[in-house]
């Protein structure tokens, strides 16, 4: 079992990377931390399975990566708004 780490802990970290880095490299160093979810603990080795990425040539694009790999799970609840409608209902204007 790994390290649990919410995304931003992790994002901090990684910004002491060098890069550019390869998929191999990250998940060596980083693929058994667990990602403190909204919905659930995910490890960073199972978020990058889901991408294609193979190199990362910036922080943002590793961690963009990652947040595109860990998806909807990285969000509450679907949909949900504070704004008094449900997301994407209507075509209301914000004042």
């Amino acid at each position: 079992m790994g390290k649990t780490v919410r995304l931003g802990e992790l994002e901090a970290e990684l910004q002491n990377e060098e890069y550019p880095l390869d998929r191999e490299t990250v998940v060596e160093a980083y693929g058994d931390y667990d990602l403190d979810l909204a919905g659930g603990e995910e490890s960073v080795e199972d978020a990058l399975g889901r991408v294609d990425d193979d190199r990362f040539e910036s922080h943002t694009d590793l961690v963009e990566t990652i947040k595109d790999g860990v998806g909807g799970e990285a969000v509450g609840r679907r949909d949900y708004t504070d704004r008094g409608a449900s997301a994407g209902e209507g075509n209301q204007e914000s004042f």
